[in-house]
């Protein structure tokens, strides 16, 4: 095999490897976003129920408070038989007309709560919904994933074995050269010639450059610095 197929194999088996790691790293990136939205539908939940239990104290101090006036009204009405003047008579009245009056409105503010209490037990009960769906999706994101990861880890192990029988044809210096600029830049580290140009940056190679190339030698764009290769 010529240093340029060689070349143009190793880049293959580079972007096999990028593309392969990158969906590895994007199944737990998956996971996080579905376990992301459990938690936000339980902080929801948590939000739903503590609204209602802060609405049902609310409402039932108001009909604590209701009883209470009721049975105070109910002891200003009996006093009204036995007042001992017109004065005492008509101050009686005027106080359970207030009371009555005052009662009416906190009848209807009792109502207001009471209906605001439907709504939150069913902002609860979507609140449950939407938790029981997330959970759901949450399970059947991790098994995808971890079928899927099994499969990659496979084909990724298959792949680099690949590349490790690739990269034995290499030979001194230039080898530690590529080895060199694998470390530091990965699949980027490769480019095919494109015309009279280099594939990765698109910079016009010189005529030099191009005959060792064609000569099966080495040679970097003197642009972008990676390791050149003509494609067959």
């Amino acid at each position: 095999m010529t240093l340029n197929e060689t070349l143009q194999t190793l880049h293959r088996i580079h972007r096999q490897l990028a593309d392969l790691q990158d969906r590895l790293q994007r199944g737990p990136r998956q996971i996080k976003v579905a376990e992301t939205s459990v938690k936000n539908c339980e902080a929801e939940l948590a939000a739903a129920k503590d609204a209602y239990r802060q609405a049902k104290m609310a409402a039932d101090e108001k009909q604590l408070q209701l009883k209470q006036r009721e049975a105070k009204l109910k002891d200003f009405e009996s006093k009204l038989f036995s007042a001992q003047s017109n004065k005492e008579y008509q101050l009686l009245k005027d106080q359970i007309a207030a009371d009555n009056q005052a009662n009416s409105v906190l009848s209807d503010e009792i109502l207001e709560a009471l209906e605001k209490l439907d709504e939150l037990t069913a902002a609860s009960k979507v609140a449950e919904s939407n938790l029981a769906k997330t959970k759901e999706e949450l399970t059947k994101v991790r098994e995808r994933i971890e079928a899927q990861q099994q499969g990659l880890e496979t084909e990724l192990a298959r792949v680099q074995a690949e590349l490790d029988a690739a990269q034995e044809s290499l030979e001194g210096d230039f080898k530690a050269d590529y080895l060199r600029l694998m470390k530091s830049r990965g699949e980027d580290s490769l480019a095919p010639v494109e015309g009279d140009c280099c594939g990765g940056c698109s910079h016009t190679l010189t005529p030099q450059t191009l005959n060792v190339l064609h000569l099966d030698r080495a040679a970097f764009c003197k642009s972008c610095g990676r390791l050149l290769y003509v494609p067959s």
